[in-house]
């Protein structure tokens, strides 16, 4: 396997699959949070045709972590990347709490008022806002040390590595069906973002995506989610578990089958070769707004009132119309985010809130070694 430092053009397959990730988002928290699967009767036809949907779609935040590995690797590490985001964090969680006063203004008080100035740092269940930012913070910051190691192993050392995170951090959780003492969360963790991190500076390093053909990587895909769709079915019926999302090795992010399968959609996706015009244009479309899309549907206060347990309607629809109403209605959720997005991306063009941050960046930079070699 050859090694690739930079990528030279844009990788339209890669971005698509950041918009087809954030297209699953919705559909995962309407199956979770909106309540579809808590309402089906255990071992239905409804019940299972929500855990197929599930088992299709727990992918997408793996992906997402694996582009970003795989985006950055060889690239110097720029906070101001950080700091942007941390700006819609913070545009969207002010901007909602404000409307929702207006809507419900008994139900708003100091308190929401103060998590919404700083929506990461509560991370309790019954205070959770983000945490996929909160996550993704603490592996931007430690991302230098990954891209050094990265940088700097070997072929041999880096497969010890790997095998390494993966046994540890995905196949033995899974074997003994718990956390071990590393406090993994089921991948909502830092700890989890940094294996996909690596992972994904792994394949652009060593090119993994050329091993097999675009099918193959498909197959693989489809093998994981039917597998782990499967083995929670023979489970449930058997009564080794209880009905629901007891079954932690089968139904979390450190899954080795939800792994494997992130890692073979995200080479399916990289090995497309796009090239029709008007495909390209709707990708650059909804690439730059899919960060928003999960900060507003997913805002704790608006997810309280309009969200949680308001799905549950779809589970006394029959098999495949409940496949497809979850669909249809992520996807209406995920076009209709991205396009109030897409207003807060004009301003934040208009308002050089990147430019800005990137200047002034280089401007602590600049300082900082000024004041070193007026030392040395």
């Amino acid at each position: 396997m050859s090694i690739n430092i930079s990528v030279t053009k844009r990788d339209y397959g890669i971005d698509l699959l950041r918009v087809v990730s954030m297209l699953m988002v919705p559909m995962v928290h309407i199956l979770g949070q909106g309540g579809v699967i808590g309402a089906t009767v255990p071992l239905s036809l409804q019940y299972e045709s929500a855990w197929l949907l599930e088992s299709i779609l727990l992918v997408a935040v793996n992906c997402f972590v694996l582009i970003t590995g795989y985006v950055y690797y060889g690239k110097e590490t720029r906070y101001y990347r950080l700091l942007t985001l941390w700006a819609e964090v913070l545009f969207y969680s002010i901007i909602i709490i404000i409307a929702l006063k207006f809507i419900f203004p008994n139900e708003i008080g100091l308190e929401q008022y103060w998590k919404a100035i700083i929506p990461t740092f509560f991370t309790k269940a019954q205070f959770s806002r983000y945490w996929f930012f909160t996550a993704y913070v603490g592996m931007f910051l430690l991302s230098p040390f990954i891209n050094l190691g990265l940088k700097h192993f070997t072929k041999k050392q880096d497969l010890s590595v790997f095998l390494s995170l993966f046994i540890i951090f995905s196949l033995l959780p899974a074997i003994l069906n718990q956390d071990m003492a590393f406090t993994l969360n089921q991948g909502y963790s830092v700890l989890w973002f940094l294996v996909l991190y690596y992972t994904g500076g792994l394949i652009h390093k060593y090119e993994i995506f050329k091993m097999f053909k675009n099918y193959k990587w498909l197959l693989i895909y489809v093998a994981c989610f039917l597998i782990s769709w499967i083995l929670r079915y023979v489970l449930d019926v058997s009564g080794l578990i209880e009905p629901g999302f007891n079954l932690y090795s089968f139904n979390c992010y450190l899954s080795p089958l939800y792994f494997i399968g992130g890692i073979a959609l995200f080479c399916f996706f990289k090995k497309m070769n796009i090239t029709k015009s008007a495909v390209i244009s709707v990708i650059e479309f909804f690439t730059p707004v899919c960060f928003g899309v999960y900060l507003i549907h997913n805002n704790m206060s608006l997810a309280h009132f309009f969200f949680d347990k308001k799905f549950e309607f779809i589970a006394h629809m029959d098999p495949i119309s409940l496949f497809i109403s979850v669909i249809l209605i992520g996807a209406g959720i995920f076009v209709v985010c991205g396009l109030v997005d897409w207003i807060r991306e004009l301003l934040f063009r208009k308002l050089k809130v990147k430019k800005r941050f990137a200047q002034f960046e280089e401007n602590i930079y600049l300082k900082f070694d000024k004041y070193l070699n007026s030392n040395s």
